[in-house]
């Protein structure tokens, strides 16, 4: 099943982009705390609105993941009739 596959690649390919974000989100996290400790308030409004774009880009992720598994479900049970019949 070619459109199968596809979708589990494309679950694949969110999943390693989910943790890359989780590693950017760490990274400017403790950046945020570096500046907090050094006094910068220029630079904490800006790492923190870093850090709101990228949860809702990782919800944005996480909602297409779950429409995936639901096709991917679709498709599964779609083929379990067909072998039924």
């Amino acid at each position: 099943m070619t459109v199968s596959n596809s979708l589990a690649d494309e679950a694949q390919v969110i999943k390693d982009t989910n943790e890359a974000l989780q590693d950017i989100q760490e990274t400017l996290a403790l950046s945020l705390v570096d500046s907090l400790k050094a006094g910068d308030h220029i630079t904490t409004p800006t790492v923190i609105n870093m850090l709101k774009d990228l949860e809702d880009m990782q919800l944005k992720y996480y909602d297409r993941l779950e429409d995936n598994e639901n096709v991917q479900g679709g498709l599964e049970n779609q083929a379990q009739t067909e072998k039924e019949d």
